[in-house]
C-alpha cells in the first residue's frame, strides 16, 4: 500500500527529483582527497601523490560542474546522482536494493511499468557500478603498458608506451573523481530517499520538517563545521568487495538509507545548527563513509585490475606476463 501511496504522489507531481547538489564543493573534495591520502603504499605511486590528491578532491565536484550542459545531457546525468526509495526501502520499480535488475535499461523499464517516469526515480547505483568498472579498465590498460615499457626495444614503440600510460594515468584520476562523487553521493542520506529534501507529501506522524533542507545541510553546514581531520580520524579499516559489485555497492546504501529518519529527528532538534556537536558527529560520519568506501573501492579496483581484459585483441595483464599475448604492440596500438 505505502508503495501505491508512492506511485500515486508521483503521478500527481508531488514527487518530483530535487536538483540539490549532493554534499558540496567541501564534502566532495573531502571524500575524494582523503581516500587518495589513505591509500596503501602497495597502490601505484602515482596515485598517492599531493597533485594526484588535488586533481581527484577536484575531479569529485565533476558530476555537479556538468550541470547546465543542454537538455539532452542534463536529462540523462541529472538523475546519476540519486535513487529514491520508499520508506520500505523500496526502489520506485517495487523491487529492493537486493533485487535491482542487471541493468539501467531493464530498471526504468521497471520504473515505468509501475506508471513513474525514470527521471523521477533516479538510477545511482547504476551510475556508481559504471564508474567503479571504468576505473578498473583505466587500471588494467595501466598494469599492461608499465609492464611492457621498459621491455620494448623499438625507439617508437617505448615512446609510444610512454605517452599512452601518462594518458592512462590523466584518465585514471579523472574517473577515479566521478567514481568519488557517485560514493560520496551514496553517503548522502538524503539521495536515498523519497524525503530528498524536506519530509514531503507523506504520512508524517514525527512532524519532520517540510522545509528544503537538503543544500544548507550538505552544503553550508559542512563547509563551516566539518573538519577533514576529523572526517580522517571516523574511517573504518579496509572492507573488501568479496562478492558482485553491485552487491557491494547496494550494501553501503543500505547503511546509508538507514540515517534518513535519524538525520530528520536531528534536525527536528536543531542538531544542523552552526556548532552543535551532534550535527558535527552526524556529518562526519556520513563523510568518513564516503571517503572510506572510496578507498575500499579503488584498492578493490586495482586487484580487479588484474584479470580485467585489455586491448582490441584481448588480453590480462597475467596474458602479457606469461608471454600468450606475443604481440603486445598489435594488442594495445592495434593494427586495423
Amino acid at each position: 500500500m505505502r508503495f501505491k501511496t508512492l506511485a500515486a504522489a508521483v503521478l500527481a507531481g508531488t514527487v518530483v527529483a530535487g536538483a540539490a547538489w549532493a554534499w558540496g564543493s567541501s564534502g566532495h573534495r573531502m571524500v575524494g582527497e582523503l581516500a587518495i591520502k589513505t591509500l596503501p603504499d602497495y597502490m601505484p605511486a602515482f596515485l598517492r601523490t599531493p597533485q594526484a590528491v588535488a586533481d581527484v578532491g577536484e575531479y569529485a565536484r565533476e558530476p555537479d560542474r556538468w550541470r547546465g550542459a543542454g537538455k539532452v545531457h542534463d536529462n540523462d546525468r541529472d538523475i546519476a546522482h540519486f535513487i529514491d526509495l520508499d520508506d520500505d526501502g523500496n526502489t520506485l520499480a517495487g523491487v529492493s536494493l537486493d533485487n535491482l535488475p542487471a541493468n539501467r535499461s531493464d530498471y526504468e523499464a521497471a520504473v515505468r511499468a509501475k506508471g513513474v517516469e525514470p527521471y523521477k526515480a533516479g538510477y545511482l547505483p547504476y551510475a556508481t557500478v559504471d564508474a567503479y568498472q571504468q576505473v578498473v579498465k583505466d587500471m588494467a590498460f595501466w598494469r599492461v603498458l608499465t609492464y611492457v615499457e621498459p621491455l620494448e626495444k623499438d625507439k617508437t614503440k617505448k615512446a609510444w608506451y610512454r605517452a599512452d600510460r601518462i594518458r592512462r594515468e590523466q584518465l585514471i584520476l579523472r574517473d577515479i573523481g566521478i567514481l568519488a562523487h557517485y560514493v560520496g553521493d551514496t553517503t548522502n542520506p538524503l539521495h536515498l530517499s523519497i524525503h530528498y529534501n524536506g519530509w514531503g507529501n507523506f504520512p508524517n506522524p514525527n512532524g519532520f520538517t517540510m522545509e528544503k533542507i537538503h543544500s544548507p545541510i550538505e552544503g553550508v553546514f559542512v563547509s563551516r563545521n566539518i573538519k577533514e581531520s576529523d572526517v580522517k580520524a571516523a574511517m573504518a579499516a579496509y572492507v573488501p568487495c568479496t562478492g558482485p559489485i553491485m552487491a557491494c555497492v547496494t550494501a553501503r546504501y543500505k547503511a546509508s538509507f538507514s540515517q534518513v529518519v535519524p538525520l530528520y529527528q536531528l534536525e527536528k532538534e536543531g542538531g544542523f545548527t552552526d556548532g552543535d556537536a551532534r550535527g558535527r558527529a552526524f556529518i562526519t560520519a556520513r563523510l568518513a563513509q564516503g571517503a572510506g568506501d572510496l578507498r575500499d573501492s579503488l584498492i578493490d579496483a586495482w586487484r580487479d585490475s588484474k584479470t580485467m581484459q585489455v586491448g582490441y585483441k584481448i588480453g590480462t595483464y597475467d596474458d602479457f606476463v606469461s608471454g600468450k599475448v606475443t604481440d603486445p604492440w598489435e594488442v594495445l596500438y592495434g593494427d586495423d
